[in-house]
């Protein structure tokens, strides 16, 4: 028989499996290592870098609109556009805003307070509300529910005619205005008689308000006799000239 030895040429032979103490060889653990921790130090440094800059933008993005809104609220304070029932917007300040606006607007007030009668005295009521304050609109309601309950009553009418509107501001909106008028007196239709009136009104200048006609808010309005008026001057104008 012939071998493979004489064929020229040695059968394959299976290499024997590793021993145990081949596979628990740790000549490659120290590389490994070195590889996991530059692997670990690379994906640390990229979270940091990562992280710093999103809070870097997110720190812009806050301080922006914080500067952006404080800005806007300046602007509201400071300018307003005034332009009742037409297309074209003009902008003012409340040291520049024409007096004939405050005055028109005054005088659309007088008229829901002063034109009355058992008809139309809660309508007028109503529409005046719409430009006060909520503080002050609660104070109306007490000051002329007695009014109110007379008027309708007694069918009584009241017409007034304003004389002279005096008008002082400030640089912070606020505006005085000072009215001076007399009031005719109507019961069923018979003449009852007049009285000179002065009605008193603290305005301030709103943002606008689609729903508005006038960016005036009311904040405090009083109306008395004129010789009343004049007592109260004149006692205010003492006790002033005493301080001094």
């Amino acid at each position: 028989m012939v071998s493979s030895k004489d064929k020229g040429f040695e059968p394959k032979t299976l290499d024997n499996p590793p021993t145990e103490q081949e596979r628990k060889d740790l000549s490659y653990l120290p590389r490994y290592i070195a590889y996991k921790a530059a692997l670990l130090r690379e994906k640390m440094v990229l979270t940091y870098l990562v992280g710093i800059t999103l809070f870097v933008l997110v720190g812009y993005f806050a301080i922006s609109r914080i500067e952006i809104a404080h800005l806007y609220s300046q602007l509201r304070t400071k300018e307003y556009i005034l332009a009742p029932g037409v297309r074209d917007f003009t902008p003012v300040s409340p040291q520049s805003i024409p007096d004939a606006y405050v005055h028109d607007a005054a005088s659309d007030f007088l008229s829901s307070l002063g034109n009355v009668n058992a008809s139309n005295i809660v309508e007028e009521y109503s529409g005046l509300k719409r430009f006060m304050s909520p503080d002050f609109k609660v104070k109306f309601d007490v000051q002329t529910r007695e009014w109110i309950r007379q008027v309708q009553a007694e069918d009584l009418a009241q017409i007034i005619k304003v004389k002279n509107i005096d008008i002082l501001t400030n640089e912070k909106g606020a505006y005085h205005v000072t009215a001076y008028a007399r009031a005719d007196f109507y019961g069923a239709a018979q003449y009852l008689g007049n009285e000179e009136q002065v009605i008193e009104m603290n305005l301030k200048l709103m943002p606008p308000d689609p729903g508005k006609r006038w960016y005036l808010q009311i904040e405090s309005l009083t109306w008395s006799k004129l010789d009343t008026f004049k007592a109260k001057t004149d006692l205010q104008n003492h006790e002033k000239g005493d301080k001094q």
